[in-house]
């Protein structure tokens, strides 16, 4: 768990520098809005696994009551905690980030934000890349990030093709064998994949064609009437 304490601290850590990169922009700007929503999401994560690692760690002999003193059930607990922030965080960041994109998508393109049902020709368009024939480290991140939001919704396990996939991105080969969970999930790499989608983002943001399409509200103030 300190692994994962570390990790989560960085990347609240980013998260809030992150923001500041885009503090100059209109308060109501989707990019502003998105990255601090982003920020929001991480910040409530952290602060949820540090009061229960402290509690655990400080008043452990009242965090043990919970498990009647067995020490086995305890630590079950304490993974399943983390497992289940990183999932969390994925799943959210996924979604919020699929409706960014179909956002910018649908003013490229000049359809709705539902029309096209690929997320990887929406990826190629926004990033002006080549779909199956990745040349950004970026859109090579965001087909494994995908990719992973696939298992998430099969208990981890890997169904989409028999003959399996490999991935690369940054140099290393991810491999999804069907049937099976990814066997790089472990060390909390799903919570460096969310410091990378942050990175994604800003290069995204700050990009000539997403600049030159202009301001736009954030979605949000729409659903909350202001």
């Amino acid at each position: 768990m300190p692994e994962a304490s570390k990790l989560l601290y960085d990347l609240y850590i980013k998260a809030k520098l992150k923001v500041e990169d885009f503090n100059h922009l209109p308060e109501k700007d989707i990019r502003r809005k998105h990255i601090e929503l982003f920020q929001s999401i991480i910040t409530i994560a952290y602060i949820n696994f540090e009061i229960n690692v402290r509690f655990s760690e400080t008043n452990r002999e009242e965090f043990l009551k919970f498990f009647n003193g067995d020490i086995t059930q305890a630590q079950n607990y304490s993974f399943n905690v983390t497992q289940n922030l990183n999932q969390n965080l994925i799943d959210t960041i996924l979604f919020q980030t699929e409706l960014i994109f179909r956002f910018y998508y649908s003013k490229i393109a000049n359809v709705t934000p539902g029309s096209e049902k690929s997320i990887f020709k929406i990826i190629a368009t926004i990033f002006e890349d080549t779909e199956n024939n990745w040349q950004k480290e970026e859109c090579k991140f965001l087909v494994l990030f995908w990719m992973l939001r696939n298992t998430i919704h099969t208990g981890g396990i890997y169904f989409v093709k028999v003959e399996g996939r490999k991935i690369e991105y940054k140099g290393q080969e991810y491999i999804f064998e069907y049937g099976k969970s990814p066997a790089f999930l472990k060390d909390n790499f799903s919570l460096s994949l969310i410091s990378d989608i942050l990175d994604v983002l800003k290069t995204l943001f700050e990009s000539q064609k997403i600049i030159d399409l202009g301001y736009f509200e954030h979605p949000n103030y729409y659903a909350l009437g202001k």
